[in-house]
């Protein structure tokens, strides 16, 4: 009698079979349960700013800056064009650009006279005034036209939350624009040309640009850029082609990057090709010592005139970044000038773009909404007792209670950053395959017990009685 070895083949496929079911089942449901878990994350990420807390980014761009009157205190100079973004903590962003900029209070001259309000017209006693003069007569406000008024002009500014988010002005070879939400910000001038009202300095094209924008849950980009094109100084003595200064910036709650430059091309004093860095100006290519070189810096010298490039600045603190890209700057040395005009000897800065930017993880402080009030106790239930405890007689406690009588707990406040956001949807092909994934291993699971217990087939002794 011979063995059946085809019965044993048959157990060994089926035991194959189930294997594969099983194995193919479950690489369906992990792969389904990681593309739903792909998604809640996709979700996460979708909210720019989500993650965001403390955070506190000014960024600005300067064209041609002249500076009027500084005696031992801060400057005092005019911005052509200037432009600046901010962003602070909520989503509080702010966009401000001009052609003329003389500062924020110059600029604002009529918004701080309206927040300084009217003043109150006292009494005139005989030797000083009390601690609390009275008022005899209070004038009312002017209307808002008045205030306005003496805002400057020549500006868009634009605030989330308040007003338009996006404001336009301009005309003339002139364009502004300023945009404000609540994770981005954008401010810019473009002025075709310019002439300072002093002196025979003119200006080609000239752009400032600043913006400020959360692209990610925990990541603000920081961008600030000035371009001066076709610039003529003194006449025609000192003639550039153009003054470029750049800023960019990176902060994510835990580090920061950037950098910052500003790059003078195409310059010419006295119609020799120069290059000028921190050191000052140079005949032929930069840092190189040509004859002349001397020559030119000792004439600029007699003249009380220095021509360089300030040199950029960076300063990095996790996730703090402050920038200065530098600026070209004419610095008048005469004594007179220096100690009745101007004591910082300043007498144009081109360029300028700069950074200043931190943020941090929020905090998230939700709280759970407060509970509903008991409802009025049935009549006859019970003597007076607290809103809380209705018909306990004789009590007067004052601790609200919720449902139940538990007093409500106040939820502890949870890092933003890593709060779980529920997804917007699943796609059908992830649940689709779970499902799939789960048949085939509940299939596997009902064989196996036929394919494990199943005999092999009872041993059939091959000649049995043979001799």
């Amino acid at each position: 009698m011979t063995s059946r070895p085809g019965r044993r083949r048959s157990g060994r496929g089926s035991r194959r079979l189930t294997t594969a079911l099983a194995v193919g089942g479950l690489a369906l449901v992990g792969t389904g349960v990681v593309g739903m878990l792909g998604i809640v994350d996709a979700s996460a990420a979708a909210a720019p700013g989500s993650g965001l807390g403390s955070v506190d980014i000014t960024v600005s761009a300067s064209g041609v800056r002249v500076p009027m009157y500084s005696s031992g205190g801060e400057d005092v100079e005019a911005q052509i064009p200037w432009s600046s973004a901010s962003m602070a903590t909520g989503g509080v962003t702010h966009a401000l650009t001009s052609i003329f900029w003389p500062g924020d209070t110059g600029g604002h001259g009529g918004d701080t006279l309206a927040l300084l309000g009217t003043p109150c017209i006292l009494e005139n006693p005989q030797g000083l005034l009390p601690v609390n003069p009275p008022c005899v007569y209070h004038p009312s406000p002017p209307p808002a036209s008045v205030y306005d008024a003496l805002n400057d002009p020549y500006k868009a500014e634009a605030q989330s939350g308040r007003g338009a988010p996006v404001a336009t002005a301009g005309g003339q070879g002139v364009s502004m624009r300023a945009v404000a939400h609540d994770t981005d910000a954008l401010a810019q001038t473009t002025m075709s040309a310019s002439q300072l009202p002093v002196g025979a300095d003119t200006f080609g094209e000239t752009t400032t640009k600043t913006t400020v924008s959360a692209t990610g849950p925990h990541t603000a980009v920081i961008d600030a850029t000035s371009v001066i094109h076709d610039i003529s100084l003194a006449g025609g003595a000192v003639t550039i082609k153009a003054v470029t200064s750049v800023a960019h910036a990176v902060s994510d709650t835990v580090h920061a990057t950037g950098t910052a430059a500003t790059t003078v091309s195409g310059m010419k004093i006295a119609g020799v090709p120069v290059s000028v860095d921190s050191s000052g100006v140079h005949v032929g290519p930069q840092s190189s010592s040509l004859p002349g070189t001397d020559q030119l810096n000792a004439a600029l010298k007699q003249a009380g005139v220095e021509v360089y490039v300030a040199r950029p600045t960076k300063t990095v603190k996790g996730a703090s970044i402050a920038l200065d890209a530098g600026s070209l700057l004419l610095m008048e040395k005469n004594t007179g000038y220096t100690a009745s005009a101007n004591d910082t000897s300043r007498v144009l800065i081109l360029g300028g773009a700069s950074v200043q930017a931190a943020t941090g993880k929020g905090f998230d402080f939700s709280l759970p909404p407060l509970p509903a009030p008991p409802p009025p106790p049935p009549a006859g239930a019970g003597a007076a007792g607290t809103p809380g405890t209705p018909g306990t007689p004789g009590t007067t406690g004052t601790v609200s209670t919720g449902a139940g009588g538990v007093p409500p707990v106040l939820a502890s406040p949870r890092l933003a950053g890593n709060s779980l956001n529920l997804p917007g949807g699943l796609s059908p092909a992830w649940v689709v395959m779970v499902l799939l994934g789960s048949a085939l291993v509940a299939g596997a699971m009902r064989r196996l017990p036929a394919s494990v217990l199943a005999a092999s087939g009872a041993a059939c002794p091959i000649e049995e009685g043979r001799q």
